[in-house]
C-alpha cells in the first residue's frame, strides 16, 4: 500500500497515536486538543497531496536505501519515489524523520528565521510525534495484516474446496491443499506449474478461462467431472474471477471449485425415481412419452420413420392370483429383461403400467424388420419363466403402429398401437397386429368397405405412385414401377395389400386395372421423351384377372397410347399365374408379345414357377423377392439362392431386377453378382408422378445413397 493511501485509510488511528506521543507539547503552544488535532490532520493531508503530486518524479541517484545521510535534494521528492521503488511505509517514514532532522539542523546553523532553540525543539518534537504516530500505526497495521494473512491462509488451506490463484500465463501463484491433492503434488511443488500439465478435463483448462476472464473482466463459471482415482468420478462447479490492480487491470485470476457430487447424485436419484419404473428398472410411462414426443418432433423435420409397439401380457392375472404378487413382480422384471434383450440401445422399452409395456423403435419404418423383431419378442416371452419354486408359461399380444404412415402425433400413435394390441388379443392372443390391419377390421361392416371402394373410383380417390428402377451398371433410371394407392378420406393413404383382396372379391379389378393403364398412358407417356434412352413403366396385373375365362383384356386398348412416345410397358405378374390352364396362358402370353409388352415375373423364388415355364412363355425379367435381398448378410442360404437366380436367369436370356435394396452393402453385392437392375429405398421410395418426373430429369441418374430412405 502507498503511504498516502495508508494515511487516508488509517487517519483516525494515526491521530489517536499522535495525541499520545505529542502530549508534552500541548501546553507549549497553548493549543487546545481539538485545534492541534485538526492541525495535524491538515499536515497529514498535505503530505498525501504532495506525495501524490510528485509520485511520478525520480531522482537519478535514488534507489531503495535503509538509513543514512540525506541532503537537501531529497526534500523535493518527499520520499514518494522511495516508496514506489520498494521502500516500506515504516522505512519511508523513518527517512522523513532523518530528513527533517537534517533540515532543522540546517535551520539552526543558518539562523535564517530568527527562531530560538526552544522553537526548533518544539518543531522537532511536533514532527517527532507525527513520525512516531505514523510508525506505530504502520506497525500495528502490518501486524493486523500479517495476522489476517495467517488466518486467511489457515482457512484457505483447510478448505475442502480447491482454491488457487493463477498468473496470466496460467501458472499457480497460490494453491491450497485441495487443489494440490487434485493435481497429485504438494502445495510447494505446485507453485509455478501450469494447470494444463495435469490430467484434468479439457473443459477445466485454465488457460482458456484465464483468457476469457482477462478479456471480459468478469467471472467464468462451469461444471466438470473429474476422475479422482479409485474408480470415483466427482462433479465440481467452478468459478474463475479477475484479481484487479489499482489501475483496474487484471493482474491475476483466482479459481475456486466446489464439489457438488452428492447434490448431483441426489438430483439424479430424484430424476430416476420420477422417470424409471421402480419394479423393472426400465423407463416408465412419463419418460417414454417424453422420448416419443421428442422423436416425433425430430422425425417430422427429417422424415425418419419409426415404430411404436404396445405389448400386453396374456394370462398375467392368473399368475398373479395363483402365485401371489411377489411372483408377479418377479415375472414382470423377467419380462422387461427379455424385451430389452431384443432391442438396440437407441430404442426404448418402458413399462406403461400393470402388465403392459411399450417399445419405441427408431428407424422402424420397414414393416418386415419390425415384424421380425416383434416375432422374436413373442418367441422369448413364450419360453417358461422360473418364479421362485414355480415354472410358468405366458404369452403376449403385440400391437404396432408406424410413423408417419399411421399417425403423426404422440396421442394418436399410442392409441393406434393400443387398438392394434386389442385386435391381436381378440384374434387368439400370442399374436402380432399392425394398425394397418386394424383399418380393415375396424370398418363397421364389409358392406361399408365395399361401398367405399366403389365410391373411390367415382371420387378420384385412387392415385399412382412410381418407384424408379435403376441400371446397376450405369446408375441411370431406365424403368419405373407404377404402384396403386388409395387416398381414403378417413384412413389416409392405403397401400394395395390393405384393399386389393376385397377389390378382387368385389369384381372391381377389371375396372381398376383399366383405370391404371389409362392413368399411366396419360401421365407417364411424356416421360419417354426426357431421355434418348427408352423408358419402361411396369404395371402390376392380377394373376387371377390375367387367366380369367374371358378372352378380353380391357387394358389392351390403352397400349396404343404409348406408340408415339419413347416408352414401353411391362406387365408384372406373380408366379401363381402358372397355376392356370396352359392353353389359356398360351393365348394370353401370345397376345402380350404381339403388342410389344414385356413380361416380368414378380417375387420370384417364393412361388410355383419352373424353368420350363420361364422359357415357354418368354418371360423378359425376373424380380428377386426382397426377402432374399434383406437377409443376405444374416442367412448365407438366401444369398446363395439370390446369386443362383441371377446366374440361371442370364443363362436363359432373362434380365434380373432386385427388389427392396436398402443398403450400399446390398447394392455392391448385387452389382458384383451381375444383377442388372434394382429398386428400393436406397435409391428412392415410391413417389407421386410429379416427383418421379423430377427424378427422371436428373442428368446424374440416381446414385445409391442410404439417406434416400429418409
Amino acid at each position: 500500500m502507498r503511504l498516502p493511501d495508508f494515511i487516508r485509510s488509517n487517519m483516525e488511528e494515526i491521530l489517536r497515536a499522535w495525541e499520545k506521543n505529542a502530549a508534552g507539547i500541548l501546553p507549549a503552544r497553548n493549543y487546545s486538543r481539538e485545534e492541534l488535532r485538526d492541525h495535524i490532520r491538515h499536515v497529514l493531508a498535505g503530505i498525501c497531496a504532495e506525495m501524490d503530486k510528485d509520485a511520478g518524479l525520480r531522482h537519478p541517484a535514488d534507489g531503495v536505501k535503509s538509513t543514512g545521510s540525506y541532503t537537501q535534494s531529497h526534500a523535493r521528492y518527499h520520499g514518494a519515489e522511495r516508496h514506489d521503488l520498494g521502500a516500506g511505509i515504516v522505512q519511508v517514514t523513518r527517512e522523513f524523520r532523518a530528513l527533517r532532522t537534517t533540515v532543522i539542523k540546517f535551520w539552526r546553523q543558518s539562523d535564517a528565521f530568527g527562531a530560538t532553540p526552544t522553537d526548533f525543539d518544539e518543531i522537532a518534537g511536533f514532527y517527532k510525534a507525527v513520525d512516531k504516530a505514523l510508525i506505530d500505526s504502520a506497525e500495528q497495521y502490518a501486524s493486523r495484516k500479517e495476522k489476517q494473512g495467517r488466518l486467511f491462509e489457515t482457512m484457505l488451506s483447510s478448505l475442502p474446496d480447491p482454491c488457487y490463484v493463477l498468473s496470466l500465463e496460467g501458472e499457480f501463484l497460490y494453491a491450497n491443499r485441495a487443489i494440490a491433492s487434485l493435481c497429485g503434488l504438494t502445495r510447494t511443488d505446485l507453485i509455478g506449474r501450469k494447470f494444463e500439465e495435469f490430467d484434468l478435463p479439457e473443459s477445466y483448462n485454465s488457460i482458456d478461462h484465464v483468457g476469457r476472464v482477462v478479456e471480459s473482466k468478469h467471472e467464468v463459471r462451469g461444471e466438470v467431472e473429474i476422475d479422482v482415482g479409485a474408480n470415483q468420478v466427482r462433479h465440481f462447479e467452478y468459478v474463475y474471477a479477475p484479481v484487479l490492480d489499482a489501475e483496474d487491470n487484471v493482474e491475476a485470476v483466482s479459481g475456486v471449485a466446489h464439489d457438488v457430487t452428492e447434490h448431483r447424485q441426489s438430483e439424479a436419484e430424484v430424476w430416476h425415481h420420477a422417470n424409471y419404473d421402480y419394479l423393472t428398472g426400465v423407463p416408465n410411462r412419463r419418460l417414454f412419452l417424453d422420448r416419443l414426443d421428442q422423436h416425433a418432433n425430430h422425425s417430422k423435420r427429417t422424415n425418419e420413420p419409426f415404430a411404436v409397439m404396445f405389448i400386453d401380457l396374456d394370462r398375467f392375472k392368473e399368475v398373479n392370483d395363483q402365485l401371489g404378487h411377489d411372483a408377479g413382480d418377479i415375472l414382470l422384471r423377467n419380462v422387461a429383461q427379455r424385451i430389452e434383450a431384443n432391442i438396440r440401445e437407441s430404442d426404448t422399452v418402458a413399462r406403461h403400467g400393470g402388465d403392459e409395456f411399450t417399445v419405441l423403435l427408431l428407424d422402424g419404418g420397414r414393416t418386415w424388420d419390425v415384424k421380425a423383431l416383434a416375432s422374436n419378442i413373442l418367441r422369448d416371452l413364450s419360453e417358461p419363466f422360473t418364479l421362485n419354486d414355480d415354472t410358468v408359461a405366458i404369452s403376449a399380444s403385440i400391437g404396432i403402429t408406424l410413423f408417419p404412415e399411421d399417425a403423426n402425433t404422440v396421442k394418436q400413435l399410442l392409441n393406434n398401437a393400443d387398438q392394434a394390441m386389442y385386435l391381436a388379443k381378440s384374434s387368439g392372443r400370442n399374436q402380432i397386429c399392425f394398425y394397418r390391419d386394424l383399418l380393415v377390421h375396424s370398418m363397421t361392416s364389409r358392406l361399408e368397405l365395399l361401398s367405399d371402394l366403389r365410391e373411390a373410383r367415382q371420387k378420384n380417390q385412387f392415385t399412382l405412385h412410381y418407384q424408379p428402377i435403376v441400371d446397376l451398371g450405369t446408375g441411370r433410371v431406365t424403368k419405373a414401377e407404377a404402384l396403386l394407392r388409395w387416398e381414403h378420406p378417413k384412413r389416409g393413404l392405403l397401400a394395395p395389400e390393405q384393399f386389393l383382396e376385397l377389390v378382387e372379391e368385389a369384381g372391381l379389378m377389371h375396372e381398376l386395372e383399366q383405370w391404371i393403364f389409362s392413368e399411366v398412358a396419360s401421365t407417364a407417356s411424356p416421360w419417354g421423351n426426357l431421355s434418348s434412352e427408352p423408358l419402361e413403366v411396369a404395371i402390376n396385373v392380377s394373376a387371377k384377372e390375367f387367366v380369367r375365362n374371358t378372352l378380353d383384356m380391357p387394358w389392351e386398348a390403352h397400349l396404343g397410347l404409348f406408340a408415339d412416345s419413347n416408352m414401353t410397358v411391362a406387365v408384372e405378374l406373380t408366379e401363381d399365374v402358372f397355376l392356370g390352364e396352359m392353353d389359356r396362358l398360351n393365348d394370353r402370353f401370345a397376345r402380350l408379345q404381339q403388342t410389344g409388352v414385356q413380361l416380368a415375373l414378380d417375387d420370384f423364388g417364393t412361388g410355383y414357377s419352373s424353368l420350363a415355364s420361364l422359357k415357354k412363355f418368354n418371360v423378359n425379367y425376373l424380380k428377386i423377392d426382397q426377402s432374399f435381398i434383406k437377409d443376405n448378410g444374416g442367412d448365407i442360404s438366401h444369398k446363395a439362392i439370390a446369386e443362383s437366380i441371377i446366374v440361371m436367369a442370364h443363362k436363359l436370356g432373362l434380365k434380373v431386377i432386385a427388389e427392396g435394396v436398402e443398403t450400399l452393402e446390398q447394392h455392391n453385392w448385387l452389382r458384383d453378382a451381375g444383377c442388372d437392375l434394382a429398386q428400393g429405398y436406397l435409391f428412392s421410395p415410391p413417389v407421386p408422378a410429379s416427383s418421379m418426373e423430377l427424378l427422371l430429369k436428373r442428368p446424374e441418374g440416381l446414385p445409391p445413397t442410404e439417406s434416400s430412405f429418409n
